[in-house]
């Protein structure tokens, strides 16, 4: 049951601004008619009498006396027209209008041309009527005037034709070029028609407060949630949301500022990150370069200041301090090629190479560099002859070299050093895989040894432990091919790292069709 009522409550709330519109300018019309209906209804039906509608009880003109004249006429028309016997007419008909002969009122009834009722037997009502106003018999009269009173209508039955005149030669009009003294307002307002004014005007009153309401629920209170959460989001409350849930205009515009102030925050945070990231960037690097450069700077003092006093000693400081200027431009030259990479528009130089000779060709270089660092090396490559990729070998190469310099870095000093590199072709892509048995990262790190000047190790401080910029190089290159760099490792298990590169047409057939 509850279901249903929240179903139905939002189904409600889902209604468009136009038709909400269009129903409440509807409902404005209909319901002040309804309930005007409904209180004429009860008002004829049940207080009829408290206003004497039915009975006339003046002689004086006004609107309640018209009225009360015509439902006089009416009831005399129903009387005649009954089912009654002719002797039961009249005694009733003389029971209805003695109230009316009271009040110097004359009634003339004839059927069928014939006189058929008159007030004291009085023959001369015709010309008395004619007296006051001039009138055709055979039409319809509605004569209210300064000199008296005179209605004549028609009725027909089954059988019978009807004339009926009702002639009073004491009714009064009031002169409306007389000035109403406030006396006479005051009692216009507290009278009956008075009453009946007010109580229209408040229902109509009623009916447009509670149509104004309903729209101010369904409209208005939306919009102030939308201006309230505009202006916590500009006092930089980006956590604030607008709980408002419609598939309406308003519901969608709510659905849309969410949005934004989510994005917003999002935006903020980024740059918020990036600015840190910049920071710790720039203070690695700086700590990175003062390592060398300190350290040649000391061995450069160290012979100028001639502690360096025999050939062997000489050719030691002269060996650091080369040293030390070669890992000063490995440094510079990986962030040089990490700004070079982040630049909009850079392209890459590749061409289409069959995986297989390419790297069957570096393996040599590879296995050179890896035993000079005392190193195992296993090779493994599971792809056809023809199977190709599209590279630019120079930065895919400095890809394979920053992982494999990566791997004799972080080395386990207690295990002899190994690498194993080994290709799989699959149906879309190549995969390639480097699984070394250094000292690992955790798991929590594993994601990060991507990011800029990220170190597992952050008390680290000797610059052969890496800039930090090696792997994200690498990462920015394999994007750039479309492909995707990832790790998996355990601390102190080593780390492996896969790369997945998307294959291109087999190049053994491109060049037959070329051929043909």
């Amino acid at each position: 049951m509850k279901k249903k009522r929240e179903k139905k409550k939002r189904s409600s709330r889902n209604l468009k601004i136009n038709t909400r519109i269009v129903l409440t300018s509807v409902l404005a019309i209909v319901i002040p008619i309804i309930i005007i209906a409904s209180f004429s209804t009860v008002l004829v039906h049940t207080i009829a009498s408290y206003f004497n509608f039915s009975t006339v009880t003046t002689n004086t003109y006004s609107t309640i006396n018209q009225i009360q004249w015509s439902q006089t006429m009416w009831s005399i028309t129903n009387e005649l027209t009954g089912s009654e016997s002719e002797q039961e007419v009249l005694e009733n008909l003389s029971n209805f209008v003695s109230p009316l002969e009271k009040i110097n009122s004359v009634i003339y009834i004839e059927r069928n041309g014939e006189l058929f009722y008159a007030t004291n037997g009085d023959s001369t009502i015709i010309e008395k009527a004619k007296r006051l106003v001039e009138f055709d018999k055979d039409k319809n009269l509605n004569y209210f005037g300064y000199n008296g009173l005179v209605i004549v209508n028609h009725v027909k039955s089954d059988f019978n034709s009807y004339l009926i005149m009702i002639v009073n030669d004491d009714y009064t009009v009031n002169d409306l070029t007389k000035r109403v003294s406030i006396k006479g307002f005051t009692n216009l307002l507290l009278g009956r028609t008075g009453i009946i004014v007010l109580i229209i005007v408040a229902l109509f009153a009623i009916a447009i407060s509670f149509i104004s309401f309903i729209s101010s629920k369904t409209i208005v209170k939306p919009i102030k949630e939308i201006a309230d959460g505009a202006n916590e989001i500009a006092r930089g409350n980006l956590d604030y949301n607008i709980d408002y849930e419609s598939t309406n205009e308003l519901g969608q515009t709510v659905h849309a500022f969410n949005d934004m102030r989510i994005r917003l925050k999002e935006s903020i945070e980024n740059q918020n990150k990036v600015q840190e990231e910049r920071q710790i960037l720039v203070a690695g690097i700086a700590h990175d370069l003062r390592t060398p450069l300190t350290s040649a700077k000391g061995y450069a003092e160290g012979l100028l200041d001639g502690i360096a006093d025999t050939p062997e000693k000489k050719e030691h400081y002269i060996k650091t301090i080369c040293q030390s200027i070669s890992e000063t431009e490995r440094i510079l030259d990986d962030l040089l090629t990490v700004s070079r990479l982040e630049l909009k528009g850079y392209e890459l130089n590749t061409v289409d190479v069959k995986i297989k000779d390419f790297f069957d060709d570096g393996v040599e270089e590879i296995k050179i560099i890896l035993d000079k660092a005392e190193f195992d090396f296993e090779y493994e490559c599971n792809c056809s002859e023809d199977a190709a990729v599209s590279l630019d070998v120079d930065k895919f190469v400095r890809v394979i070299s920053n992982i494999i310099s990566n791997s004799i870095k972080y080395s386990n000093p207690d295990v002899r050093g190994k690498i194993r590199f080994s290709i799989n072709e699959y149906e879309r892509s190549v995969i390639i895989e480097l699984v070394d048995n250094g000292i690992g990262v955790d798991r929590e790190s594993v994601s990060k040894i991507f990011d800029l000047m990220y170190r597992a190790d952050s008390a680290r401080t000797n610059v052969a432990d890496g800039s930090g910029l090696g792997l994200s190089v690498c990462k920015q290159i394999v994007e750039l091919h479309r492909g995707i760099i990832w790790a998996s490792s355990n601390l102190g298990e080593g780390l492996s790292i896969f790369i997945s590169l998307p294959k291109v047409r087999r190049i053994e057939n491109n060049e037959q069709n070329t051929d043909n």
